[in-house]
Order: structure tokens, then sequence, then C-alpha cells
């Protein structure tokens, strides 16, 4: 039994009424219908809330979870409820005891049987089952029409809130729990929403697996076009077992193709059916972003899919998502949040690599503690093994700002000018993308290819170099890498850390990721990591900027003067996208704040010069788009000038008549800090002085 304590979730109430998936194309060669569940943990009645799934594998049809009530055979505990859809088990137990329970699997052709032994004792959880949620069920939306729903928590507060796979458009106020906005892109998304219980009081954090349904735009009154995902679960497998699964929709207006990424090795998607056949070669539970268009509009969804090591191995996570974390603040709670496995043949061991700063996971019981020093979204695998088999879990790890909201405001300060996917004949597929980043790059702190390692990776493909495999005759400033002649497939990097960019190419490829849809880009670069959420059209196309579905902002160029105060300049050329962005001329804040680590160089509020926006539809994804100039600015000090354009995400921002003095001498990491209405964007950018009281981003 799933055992997940860092999970307060009571997504079975919320899932109780999805309409089963439709049934898998192949039932006579995909192993024996199992559970791979094999104990529960101690209960206690004074918690922890309990909160576990039910995990099976190898169903020839959708499941459903029941008891088998015969033969002397217990209830569930008072206090705990079993869905029968998707075999979450949740509550606090009311009575202590020693209960034998029997679960039913029904997979539409067969049933198989679990019997586990329930021990409740009266004491002994101690602490409690973390931050919660008294209204986990969330009302659906559509496409273009304005969204607000404020949760309820149940501890006793004050709250911080966070999330995380919001729908493009919404976005969570961290203070009171309210998501809304307009969204911008249909389909059902599985939020991981996080409740921080602050002092004074209990100190705790808890996260939720909550979805929201957004409905494609329907101009109708009243709307009848509900397109959306009949699915809500995958299946399960085996390492070496044939694998076989059906996704599904309902609603269509056209005939539906499907999208796929981040399927396990040796699965593979037919898109015009929706089936996913192989079998697969890598063992672990994998996040998999499935998408469906109808020829009028694309559906998104986020599910996860466990694959045990091998048909005599139940090993597999305890995953139900992660609370996210809260930059500066004590990651912890009573119990321990923990990423754990069960059903292993010895004892447990565990690891991970490119968790955030200050946070640890200890190898023996899994705990997760201490405090993350940096907010953003970090890449990181986990790896447990019992001796004889291993299993991953790729994931982001969330640290928010410490007031919350959700990760809509982690910026990411990594741009795609250019990125395409040639699907079709595998071993002829490929993958090119030319990107700007910012980061810090001075002298030691940037990237060095002798002993740094460059990946990226969309969805489950990878390309990765690896330290001293990129080379050049100035390796500060600019290296390449090629694959070795007969190779295939064909790779080519080339990283230019003087000009802020990079590029790389896969050809002769096979890539199971398909499109249209919205797929996810890690990319790595020595110390640095960045996420983006890109969509690609049919054509496998993304064109910047309304194709991002997270928010991305970095200067691409910029000049400093600097020396005589009063007199001195900068001259900044940006580029912005946010699915969110909202503007209203003379009452939107704005403001610009350039800084030297906590140093402020300049602060310029210019909400006064907020100039009428215009507005409309793009013609290409039906995206609202604003474009503004600021007014003219008849200051005497700190003049500004901006315009910006969202559906090209061009934003050029010129500041006269300041004071720069301050800036550091020869190279300076310099924060840039935009205020936008209620969305405040940061990058920190390095600058190099090339004259005397000149800086560029050139390193000299």
């Amino acid at each position: 039994m799933l055992r997940a304590s860092a999970v307060a979730s009571l997504l079975a109430a919320s899932l109780a009424l999805a309409a089963p998936a439709a049934a898998q194309v192949c039932t006579d060669s995909n192993g024996t219908f199992r559970f791979l569940n094999s104990t529960f943990p101690p209960l206690s009645t004074n918690g922890p809330v309990f909160v576990g799934q039910l995990v099976v594998a190898n169903a020839d049809g959708p499941v459903t979870f029941s008891l088998d009530l015969g033969g002397g055979n217990d209830p569930l505990p008072d206090g705990l409820t079993l869905d029968p859809d998707s075999g979450l088990i949740t509550g606090l137990a009311t009575q202590s005891g020693n209960y034998k329970v029997v679960f039913v699997a029904d997979d539409g052709v067969q049933q198989i049987t679990k019997q586990v032994n329930l021990s409740v004792s009266s004491s002994g959880g101690g602490g409690n089952g973390g931050s919660g949620l008294l209204n986990p069920v969330f009302p659906d939306g559509r496409v273009g029409v304005a969204y607000t729903y404020t949760v309820t928590p149940s501890p006793d507060g004050p709250y911080v809130f966070g999330a995380s796979d919001l729908p493009p458009g919404l976005t969570l106020n961290g203070a009171t729990g309210e998501v809304s906005g307009t969204p911008t892109s249909a389909g059902t998304f599985f939020i991981s929403l996080t409740v921080l219980d602050a002092p004074p009081g209990e100190e705790n954090v808890g996260a939720s697996i909550i979805p929201i349904t957004i409905h494609p735009a329907d101009a109708a009154d009243p709307p009848t076009y509900d397109f959306e995902f009949v699915t809500q679960f995958l299946n399960n497998g085996e390492v070496g077992t044939p694998f076989c699964d059906q996704y599904a929709t309902q609603g269509e207006a056209g005939t539906v193709s499907f999208g796929a990424s981040g399927l396990p090795t040796g699965l593979a998607l037919d898109t015009a059916t929706g089936a996913v056949t192989g079998t697969p070669t890598v063992a672990g539970t994998f996040l998999v972003s499935i998408t469906a268009d109808d020829g009028t509009a694309t559906l998104t969804t986020n599910l996860s899919m466990v694959i045990a090591p091998a048909s005599n191995s139940n090993l597999h996570w305890n995953f139900l998502g992660m609370p996210a974390g809260f930059v500066n603040t004590l990651y912890d709670r009573q119990p321990p949040i923990v990423l754990t496995a069960e059903g292993g043949a010895g004892a447990l061991t565990y690891s991970a690599v490119g968790l955030p700063g200050g946070i640890t996971y200890d190898a023996s019981s899994g705990e997760l503690a201490g405090t993350p020093t940096q907010q953003g979204e970090f890449p990181a695998t986990f790896t447990a093994t019992d001796g004889t088999h291993t299993i991953t879990l790729d994931l982001t790890f969330i640290v928010l700002p410490a007031t919350g909201g959700d990760v809509s405001q982690i910026v990411v300060n990594f741009w795609v000018t250019r990125a395409s996917l040639k699907l079709g004949t595998d071993g002829k597929e490929s993958w090119r993308v030319s990107a700007i980043f910012n980061a810090d790059r001075r002298a030691g702190s940037r990237f060095d290819p002798a002993t740094d390692v460059f990946r990226a990776a969309l969805g489950s493909h990878v390309l990765q170099v690896d330290p001293g495999e990129c080379t050049g005759q100035v390796p500060d400033q600019s290296c390449t890498f090629k694959s070795a002649s007969g190779v295939i497939p064909v790779e080519s990097v080339k990283l230019t850390p003087d000009t802020q960019t990079l590029s790389w190419s896969m050809t002769n490829d096979t890539i199971a990721e398909t499109v249209p849809g919205s797929l996810s880009q890690t990319v790595t670069l020595g110390d640095d990591s960045w996420r983006v959420l890109m969509h690609f059209d049919p054509k496998g196309v993304f064109r910047p900027a309304l194709d991002f579905e997270r928010t991305v902002f970095v200067l691409a160029k910029g000049g400093l003067s600097a020396g005589v105060p009063g007199s001195d300049s900068a001259k900044l050329s940006l580029l912005l996208a946010d699915p969110g962005f909202t503007y209203e001329a003379g009452v939107s804040p704005l403001r610009l704040r350039i800084l030297d680590g906590a140093t402020v160089l300049v602060d310029r509020d210019f909400t006064a010069l907020g100039g009428a926006a215009k507005t409309g539809l793009d013609s290409r994804t039906g995206k609202p788009w604003t474009s503004f100039k600021t007014l003219s600015d008849d200051a005497t000090t700190d003049r500004v000038v901006m315009s910006y354009a969202s559906n090209r995400g061009r934003l050029q921002l010129a500041l006269t008549n300041t004071d720069l003095s301050a800036v550091p001498a020869g190279e300076a990491l310099l924060g840039i800090e935009l205020t936008i209405g209620a969305r405040v964007y940061t990058t920190n950018v390095t600058f190099f002085e090339g004259k005397p009281g000149k800086f560029g981003l050139a390193i000299p």
C-alpha cells in the first residue's frame, strides 16, 4: 500500500464521477494482472491523515476497486474511504484494532484480490497529517472566460499557498488561495496545490493533487462544445512484458489525433487511435503529458505511470505528488516529508541528484528536509534500489517565493528563439533548438566545458554532452560538440556564453514525443537549469512568444553607460512571455529596479506613464495579445521609455539621466526587476566593462 505522508490529497472525491477509459487494444500478451501493493504502514487514530493508492499492473481495461466482505473479511476501519475509480484510500482511522481487509481489482475481464492486515493503534503517530483542503473539487472553466475559485484549507492558519501545473492563464494568490485569471489552453490539469500552515500554531506543509478541467472556447450561448479527456488514469506495466493502453476523449468536433510526451522507453503512441503499445525497458514512475486534437482545439493532461522492474518484482514509488518548498522557509512537517518506495526484495536505499540548495534526501528513510535557499524549478532524479532492482523518478522540485503563489511567478530566464520537431519516420526524425539564456557569467562562475555538463531533455528524449566533450579555441566564450562520424543519431551542440546563446540539434533520430501538444523542455548548463513549457503545432513548429506556456524573461541585448551621476543611461532589449499577462493603462503598476545584490541602484515607479493598450486575438493561436508604449516622461532624473508587444514578446526599455556610478567595475552581475501590474519579472545578467564606464554583455 502506498504511504504518501507528504500528501494530504482528496483527489478521490474529485474523480469519483470520472468516466471510465476505453478498453485497451491488447489483452493476450500484456502480462499477468496483479497488485503491486504489498504492505500498509501502521496507522494511528491521532494521525497522520492517511492518503494512499492501490496500484495494479497489466490491466486489460479500466480498473475499478472494491472490498471483499465475505468469508469473515473486515471492512475498512471507520474513518477511511476507498474511491472505486482511482483506488485512493484516504482518511483518519477512528478505532484502534487489527483488520483483515481484502481488496478487489476488476479490469472488466478478470478480478484479482489482495489481502492486507491493517494495524491501527490509538497513539504513536504524533503530529498531524499536514495541511489539507476542505473543498478539493475545483469547478470547470472555459478558454477565454474569466475564472475564479478560492480554496478552503483545513488547519488553523495563517496560510501560504503554492501551486504548480495550473492551466495556462490561471494564477494562484499565495496569501488568499484564490485561483483566478482567463484560461488560454484546454484540457484536464492535475495541479499540485501546497498549503503551508505557518506559525503561530502548527507549522506544517501538505500537498493535494486536484484536477481542473478547462473546456475549449465556444461562442455559443450556452456553450455546448465540451471536448474533454475521458482518460483519467494510465495503465501500469513492467519491464520486459508487452504493454497496452488506450487513450480516449468525448465531445470532439472532428477526428481526434493524440500526442504524448514522457512515455517510458520502449513504448510508443499511435497518434490516430490513442493506443499505446510496446515493451518497457526502464523501471520507475513516469510523468506523462498527453494531448488530443480534434481539428478545432487541443487538449492537454498530465498523468503518471508505474513500470515495475520485472514480472516478479513489485518495486514501485509511493508517489502522489510532493509539496512545494518556499524559499528560506523550513521544509519540514510532522510526520516528516518522505519520498519512498515499497515492494522491494531487500532493504531499500535512496539517492537524488538535482535537488535545490539546502534540501537533503536521507539515503535510508527517504526523508526530504532542510531549508531551500533559492527559488526556482529544479529538475531532480530520484533513485531507489532494493539490491536487485533499481527504479527512478524524474520530477521538478518546486521552490516558490516565501509569499507563495504558483510557478508562473518563478520567472524562467531562458528564451527559445527557434525550435522544431520533424517527426514521421523512425531513424529520420529530428529536434532543433536555438535559445538565449541569462546566468552568472563572471569569471569562476560561468559554464566550463571542461568540468560541466550540458543536458537538454524534451519529455523523455535526452541529449547530453559530458565534461570535456564540448571543445573550442576559447572555451570560456564558445565550444562545440558533434557526434563521431557514423554515430546515430547525429548530435550537434554549440554553446556561446559570450553572447548568452546556445543551440543544438539531433538528426537521424527516433523521437517518441508527438505533436501537436505542449512539451516540457529542460536544459542544464553546468550549475544552471531551466524548464520551459512549449506548444508545438501539428507541423512540429514552435513560435515565440505565444507558444510559451510558462513565464519566461531574458535580457537579450543591453548596454550601460556609467560614471557621470545624473547623466548615466541604460538601454535594454528584453524578451517577455507570460500566458497570464494583464495590463490596464494608468492603473497597472509599472516599476523598474536595477540591483547589485541587495543594493538598489535604480528604483523608478512610472505607473502614471502607462499608455493606452492595443489588444486583439492572435489568428494562429487564438490567444489574446496586448501592446502598449509609455507616455512621454518629463522627469528630470531616471527618465524611462518602454514599449512591449506580448504577441512577439519584445520589450524595449531605455533609462536616461540616472546614476549608475555604483555599478562594480570590470564585471557586474546585476538584477533587472520589472513590475507590470501584479507580476514582477526578474533576471540576473552579467555586464562587462569593455571601456571605462561602458558596459555590455560580451565577455572581453
